[in-house]
């Protein structure tokens, strides 16, 4: 994932600290095996590690233990651990990707508002003429507004989406059977400043209403 790339305003608008990340850092000390491990994580961060853990079926002080045995108990443990929250950010989104591209493929469709609200990523789902049907609870804080206010309107209202084809030919591929996702950059004009940022788009079957969409994850860590 990629850093966003911001251009500071000299004086920020209120509604701007809405659309960045909670910076509060959560304490806890972690005990295995006689040794203490003293951790300040974001909330996020905290989430991403529990998960890990219970991706490899152990438990979290076991995880933390073994990132710093493999670290040999020296180095910058803090910077061992965020790797391993980022690492399994991207699993859980290349995870998401794999299970819409093979529910697409077996011809069952998928859940395109499932696929947003279970991504720990800012993630919008547009139809075919890229108007918004649903955006995440990470998508909101990104922009720093409600879903209310963005479902039904255009996606270029917000930011501009550029890939390697244009999102009307990358639906029409889709629907002629290329099941694909295709990277993106994000350019999002906020008071004040510019954010560019990586994104995945995947078509999706939204198999109730019967036509075709896609799913935009923005990669924002």
């Amino acid at each position: 994932m990629e850093l966003q790339n911001e251009v500071p305003a000299a004086q920020p608008q209120s509604n701007l600290a809405k659309a960045l990340p909670d910076p509060k850092l959560v304490h806890r000390v972690v005990q295995y095996r006689g040794r203490r491990y003293s951790l300040k994580l974001d909330q996020a961060s905290w989430a991403a590690l529990e998960q890990a853990a219970n991706r490899r079926r152990m438990r979290l002080n076991q995880l933390v233990d073994e990132l710093s045995v493999a670290t040999n108990h020296e180095g910058n443990f803090s910077a061992t651990v965020r790797a391993q929250c980022l690492a399994e950010l991207k699993q859980q989104i290349a995870d998401l990707e794999d299970r819409a591209r093979q529910q697409s493929m077996s011809g069952q469709g998928v859940s395109a508002a499932l696929i947003a609200d279970a991504c720990p990523v800012p993630t919008f789902v547009a139809n075919g003429q890229s108007v918004m049907l649903k955006a995440n609870a990470a998508a909101q804080k990104w922009l720093g507004l409600g879903e209310s206010a963005l479902v039904g309107k255009p996606v270029d209202q917000y930011f501009q989406v550029k890939s390697s084809l244009p999102l009307a030919q990358i639906v029409q591929q889709f629907s002629s059977g290329r099941n694909q996702v295709f990277p993106a950059r994000i350019v999002c004009l906020r008071p004040g400043r510019l954010i560019m940022a990586k994104a995945n788009i995947c078509p999706v079957l939204r198999r109730a209403e019967g036509d075709l969409a896609y799913v935009l994850m923005i990669e924002t860590t």
